[in-house]
């Protein structure tokens, strides 16, 4: 993804009312802690450290060095997409006997991490843990002899940053799993709900395309 859409959806989350009038005050806003405060006072802060900036290594390089690193592509993992939004890697399921849905959408492809928040079914906004839970990975339950023959409970990256739960910004949550891994939602009082995560492929494989392939059922009754 390339690094000005990420910086771009931390600005309209941080400062839905303020419009960046520059590179400058893109990367600024996203990467930066600035005071809160009005309009007018928040440009002149913006103007004040790019003024600095440009004092000390040049105007040129300043603005050169800001689009460039704009324009670089990053893979980034936990990046929410907005309300709404679909495609063929998001995926949105209602919970049962619950107004809220789990969403997965993607993360980091090199490491196959997927990534899982809360949203409300009916306004898609994300939320953070909406009710008494636990997540956890367990294995592949059509084949847990090939797993490791271990589950384990899993944590929001805020909270295994440490961060208190009350600390978590409203509907920052989120966890990150991984491509093909099994998880269970446990609620008190509540049927538990079961899913796997989707495997992503990225262009053929060639190691597989180089080989014979016999033609056997995945599953067969007995």
């Amino acid at each position: 993804m390339e690094f000005r859409k990420t910086c771009l959806a931390t600005i309209r989350d941080r400062y839905p009312d303020l419009e960046p009038r520059s590179d400058w005050d893109i990367l600024t806003l996203a990467t930066t802690p600035l005071r809160l405060g009005t309009t007018a006072e928040i440009y002149a802060e913006l103007d004040r450290a790019l003024a600095i900036s440009i004092e000390g290594h040049g105007e040129k390089e300043t603005i050169n060095n800001v689009r460039e690193l704009l324009d670089m592509h990053m893979e980034l993992t936990g990046v929410k997409p907005p309300p709404g939004s679909t495609d063929n890697l998001t995926f949105v399921r209602p919970i049962p006997d619950s107004q809220y849905s789990i969403r997965l959408f993607p993360g980091a492809f090199s490491d196959r991490q997927y990534c899982l928040d809360f949203i409300d079914t009916e306004t898609g906004k994300p939320v953070n843990s909406p009710f008494e839970y636990e997540l956890w990975g367990i294995p592949d339950p059509e084949a847990p002899w090939l797993s490791l023959p271990m589950s384990g409970k899993l944590r929001s990256i805020e909270c295994a940053h440490g961060i208190k739960q009350k600390d978590i910004l409203p509907g920052h949550e989120k966890f990150i799993l991984r491509d093909g891994q099994t998880c269970v939602l446990i609620r008190p009082g509540k049927r538990s709900l079961r899913f796997t995560v989707p495997l992503r492929k990225f262009g053929p494989d060639v190691e597989l395309e180089s080989m014979d392939v016999l033609d056997l059922p995945r599953v067969v009754q007995v």
